[in-house]
This record gives structure tokens, sequence and C-alpha cells, in this order.
């Protein structure tokens, strides 16, 4: 693998601070709201994302299966989620929220997605868990794509059709759903955290992923007009409903070339210093900010300026996070 893409690092945080916006504020102006308003989809392409590393990553050590490179790989990924998450988690049963040691115990494992979402004690844990079960079961979905040679278009299909197929599954498949949920389900296209549908949602990002870091690299001589048609065409979706569907694969794409290609304008942007550092603190943003949205402070009364200083108290932080928790505690070493 490369050293690090700060591009993809960058790309990390817009997504991040995309989700913060779409929590904390509604604009009345239509052309924005349709931007803000689709932050949900943003999650999405954090799994692609995470899909397409991982697989760039250890696509040569999970040709073959063995119990140490799994072990490793799991470890690693424990000690990349597992430390903030858990002092969050903590935090919030604390000061915050009254839980069941069931609910406790439940987020403690990240086994959210196969309970009733009333026992999320942060909205975007939903994401974590979903995450989690790949996580646990991606050494052995890449060992068969690679094994069977399953091609790369395949893959990509097969995400495409279940992603369709989505909001067309009952939004009640977990354990509990005979108890009335009190979280209100969304009206919006493709906007599906709960229960077994939220992870068919991940795996179907995670299909992605894998199927474009394993296409043939992409050699074309206007490779930056075409990054700037497919940016182009992303933001486009974003004001037709269904066009969500295709935002993942855009993204995908787009990861790729950012991947493999050419300086451009969008990479200079996206390695920005700025741009970068909000990709490096972004796991704790993702977690950070709804916990403070939750507490509706009220700094101004000024709405949208409000919602700024408290993403900017979110990112500060965060920083902290990142820096006192993210880069220090380490749970095995690996």
């Amino acid at each position: 693998m490369k050293n690090e893409i700060k591009s993809l690092t960058g790309l990390r945080g817009v997504v991040a601070l995309w989700v913060a916006f779409f929590h904390f504020s509604f604009f009345r102006n239509e052309f924005i709201q349709d931007i803000v308003g689709k932050g949900y989809v943003a999650v999405d392409i954090f799994f692609v994302l995470s899909a397409f590393l991982l697989t760039v990553s250890y696509s040569g050590k999970f040709k073959g299966l063995n119990y140490r490179s799994i072990e490793i790989f799991y470890k690693k990924r424990i000690n990349r989620i597992y430390p903030v998450y858990i002092v969050s988690v903590v935090f919030i049963a604390l000061f915050l929220m009254k839980t069941s040691i069931a609910g406790f115990l439940i987020n403690v494992t990240l086994l959210q997605s196969f309970f009733n979402p009333d026992y999320l004690l942060n909205v975007v844990y939903w994401s974590l868990s979903t995450e989690w079960v790949c996580y646990l079961i991606f050494p052995f979905m890449l060992w068969l794509v690679l094994h069977y040679k399953i091609r790369s278009e395949i893959l990509i299909i097969i995400s495409l059709v279940l992603r369709f197929m989505l909001p067309y599954f009952p939004g009640h498949l977990y354990i509990g759903s005979e108890h009335p949920m009190e979280v209100v389900e969304s009206p919006r296209y493709l906007d599906l955290p709960y229960g077994l549908v939220s992870l068919l949602r991940t795996v179907s990002s995670y299909f992605l992923g894998i199927g474009v870091a394993l296409l043939p690299q992409f050699k074309m001589k206007k490779e930056n007009l075409v990054i700037y048609i497919i940016l182009l065409l992303f933001v486009s979706m974003l004001f037709v409903e269904k066009g969500l569907l295709f935002i993942p694969l855009l993204s995908a794409f787009m990861i790729k070339y950012l991947y493999e290609g050419k300086p451009n304008y969008l990479k200079t942007f996206l390695e920005t210093k700025a741009v970068y550092f909000l990709g490096n603190i972004s796991y704790s943003l993702y977690i950070i900010h709804y916990i403070v949205k939750k507490q509706n402070f009220i700094i101004v009364h000024s709405y949208h300026l409000n919602n700024i200083l408290l993403i900017a108290f979110s990112i500060l932080l965060s920083y902290f996070s990142y820096m006192l928790i993210e880069r220090k505690v380490r749970i095995f070493k690996v």
C-alpha cells in the first residue's frame, strides 16, 4: 500500500463536517438545504472509503487466510475505533443519559444494529455498530472475492441492486421489535439507520468499496477532467431524490481517482492544512458533534451562528480527543 494519501484523509474531514451540519442546521434556502439535508448519505461515503482502503491494504495479506493475519487485523481495528468510542459511551452513561445494564452492554459491545434503536446512546453509534460487524466479516469477504476471482463489476452490481432494494425491506428487523420504537423512522430516501436494514446498507457499501478498489488502475489522457465530471455528477445527484442511490458509487470512483490519479484542484483542496486537519479529527468529530448537539446549548440567539459556534466547539473537543486518546491510547500492541 502507498503511504498515507492526504487527499483521502481530507475527504474524510469534509464528509464528517457534512454530517455535523446535517445534524445541526436547517436552511430555508432550498439550494443549501438540498445539500446539507442530504448529509446522511455522507455515512455511506465513510463506509465505501473504509472498504476501499482496507482492500488495498489487505488484498495481499488475505489471499490466504491464517489466524495470525486475522488476529492482527482485528486488533488494529479495535485500536482504531474503540478508545474514543468507549470513552464516549461511559461519559454518556454516567453524565447524560439513564440507561439499563443491558443497554450499556449493548452499546459497549457495538451490537446496537441488532437491537431496538431505543438502546442507542448516541444516534451515530448505529454506523459504528454496522461497520464493526463488517470488520468482523471483512477478511472472509475479501478472501472469497480473491480466492474465487469474483469480478469487480459483479460486486458493484450486487451493491447497487441491494441498495435499490433497501427501502422495500421492513424497517423493524431487530431484536425487541415487538416493543414500540420511540425513535421516529425517517421519511428520507435511503436514510436507514436501524436494524438489519442498516447492516445491509453498510454491507452494500463494502461490496462497492471492495469492487472499485480491485478494478484495474484507471489510465486516461484526461483523467483530471473525469474526476471533475464525477464531482459535478455527485453534486447534481443531491438534487434528485433517487439520485442518492448513486452517491456511494460516484464517491467510490472519486476515491479511486484520488488514490491513483495525478495532482488536480480537488486533491490540492483536500490536502490543504485545514481540510487535512479535519480529516485527522474526523472520527472524534463524528462521535462528539452529536453529543454536543443533544445538549441544546445556546451561546447566541442567532440560530445559524449558534450552530456554527457549536460545531466549532465540537471541532475543538475533537482535537483534544484526537491528541489525547486517538494518538495515545492503544488497547493492543501490534
